[in-house]
């Protein structure tokens, strides 16, 4: 009977121990630094609808790599030293990848373009700077959009010290065409200035937000959510997502 006895006790742990199911594989967590108030950029009245996007896209980037991202509010001005010294293994921002840059860090692609794009009055056939040599061209002082006309030396270059004096007088004719980020550009554009300007053509220049690494820290991370970005651009849905939180026209 003590043997029998035995016997059932260690079948019944055998065959619990089989019928109990695995553990649930256990998702990464990744800590990503993230300036809330965009001091790289000029947001403005977008800030808060900036943030909103860039929390739904991780979230549907979680849903496509089972990665968990938790944002860690940073300083800008220590937001990549953080990254070095191991606060967070990745900060989204939208320093430009220039070869200093690359230098140290890795770059995902953008997940949204904040470049200068051209704004021309609607139903104007332009849709390209080279189509407006010995034409008058307006841009805020100072703004970085300087450098791109630049390049094109027949353009007259005209200069405004506020947004809705430089789109007024694109909108009234006094000159052809007006450089401008894109986030401020699709603002006034699709609001106050609607029915009249449009903003023609792509970025002219690359920079946006994007997700930053130390060199060869993370290939893994880097390679996922490349592909993620892919995914929902051919989906659509990162276009969709841009429109809800009012960062596209």
């Amino acid at each position: 009977m003590f043997r029998t006895a035995l016997l059932l006790i260690f079948f019944s742990f055998f065959f619990h121990g089989c019928s109990t199911p695995p553990k649930e594989k256990r998702s990464a967590m990744i800590k990503i630094g993230v300036d809330a108030e965009w001091h790289l950029n000029d947001f403005g009245a977008l800030e808060p609808y900036a943030n909103g996007f860039v929390e739904e896209l991780l979230l549907e980037i979680s849903k496509q790599t089972g990665i968990e991202f938790e944002r860690v509010p940073a300083n800008w001005s220590a937001l990549m030293q953080d990254m070095k010294q191991g606060r967070y293994q990745a900060v989204i921002s939208s320093l430009a990848p220039y070869n200093f840059n690359l230098a140290q860090y890795d770059f995902s692609q953008n997940f949204l373009d904040c470049g200068s794009v051209l704004i021309v009055p609607e139903g104007s056939p332009i849709s390209h700077l080279s189509q407006l040599n010995e034409q008058q061209v307006g841009v805020l002082s100072g703004d970085p959009s300087i450098l791109i006309l630049q390049n094109h030396e027949g353009i007259i270059v005209r200069q405004y010290i506020s947004i809705p004096s430089l789109l007024e007088s694109v909108s009234n004719g006094d000159v052809d065409g007006a450089l401008l980020a894109k986030l401020p550009a699709t603002s006034y554009v699709r609001d106050l200035f609607t029915g009249k300007l449009k903003i023609s053509g792509e970025p002219l220049d690359h920079a946006g937000l994007h997700l930053i690494v130390l060199k060869d820290s993370q290939p893994k991370l880097l390679r996922e959510f490349n592909q993620s970005i892919t995914v929902l651009k051919k989906k659509k849905k990162l276009e969709a997502l841009l429109k809800k939180w009012q960062l596209s026209s």
